[in-house]
């Protein structure tokens, strides 16, 4: 399995258009690497992929990917997504993808929850339609084929877990099930295993489970204190408030995970966190537990 990091900052990347705080200071100045917001791409075969979220900044990840680029007059080797939330910096994408996939539409795969809000979107709703089809996963359960030239099915098994976590700010930061997911995503041989968990409030029983069954898992990595944003002058809530998980403190995701043996990797950073400064001291620790910090264009074969 190839998995090529699309972009790996939050809402907005990094630089973010209206921020001058330190990080997007550095970005713009060429002193640290500029981000997109996050997304995964993953193929068996460097021929046909799945994006996991499609973020708005989809074309421009798609442009500095030569394997996601069409083929032909009129295509894409983007079989379809799969989508972890309903947050614009997860789905924002599929508007620009709006000119649609090969003949036989894009698939779409979230939680029922997730497509209920996304499809309330008039930019989203197309994507519920033919050519498209849009197919709700039952966590726990096994993604559903769609036919044999579909890459879920016929050449990767992938199993959504619900997280903790949050409707989006835009349908009132509700706390129900299937608001969040995290996908568990092995070859059908099941010798390598992925877990992409970009968003999560915390670590329950299921997500610890298959962050310990993982061999890499990228992880919520959006905030490394709880209270950053406010420290920094940003904006008046906590990483808690904005259904994320901090990285680091007493009872943060690096003192939760100490010991597993997953390849952990922290991707979605925000332009506020310090991890983003390879002289600051949270990188430093995030370093020390052997974790790693996801950049643009990483890639990775399982």
């Amino acid at each position: 399995m190839i998995v090529r990091v699309l972009g790996s900052a939050a809402g907005g990347g990094v630089p973010q258009w209206n921020c001058a705080c330190a990080n997007c200071r550095a970005a713009r100045a060429g002193r640290a690497p500029r981000r997109t917001q996050s997304s995964l791409a993953i193929s068996t075969d460097r021929k046909r992929w799945l994006l996991l979220n499609c973020s708005p900044d989809v074309a421009a990840q798609i442009e500095a990917f030569a394997p996601l680029q069409p083929r032909r007059t009129r295509g894409t080797p983007v079989d379809g997504m799969l989508l972890t939330d309903a947050n614009v910096d997860h789905i924002g994408g599929l508007a620009v993808l709006r000119q649609g996939g090969n003949a036989g539409g894009f698939r779409v795969r979230s939680s029922a929850l997730v497509r209920s809000i996304a499809t309330a979107q008039p930019a989203f709703a197309p994507f519920a339609a033919p050519p498209h089809r849009w197919l709700e996963l039952m966590p726990g359960e096994l993604a559903p084929s769609e036919g044999d030239d579909d890459l879920v099915g016929n050449s990767l098994s992938i199993r959504t877990i619900a997280v903790p976590g949050t409707t989006p700010g835009y349908d009132g930061r509700r706390r129900e099930r299937g608001a969040v997911v995290a996908y568990e995503i092995s070859t059908r041989d099941g010798r390598s295993r992925l877990l992409f968990a970009p968003v999560f409030s915390a670590i329950d029983d299921a997500l610890g489970g298959a962050i310990e069954r993982a061999a890499v898992a990228f992880l919520d990595g959006t905030f490394y204190t709880d209270g950053e944003l406010l420290a920094a002058g940003l904006l008046r809530k906590r990483a808690r408030d904005l259904g994320h998980q901090p990285v680091g403190g007493l009872d943060g995701t690096l003192t939760q995970l100490r010991g597993v043996n997953a390849r952990l990797i922290f991707t979605h950073l925000n332009n506020s966190n310090p991890m983003l400064d390879p002289d600051s001291a949270s990188h430093a620790r995030v370093r020390a537990d052997r974790a790693e910090i996801a950049y643009d264009g990483m890639e990775l074969t399982l």
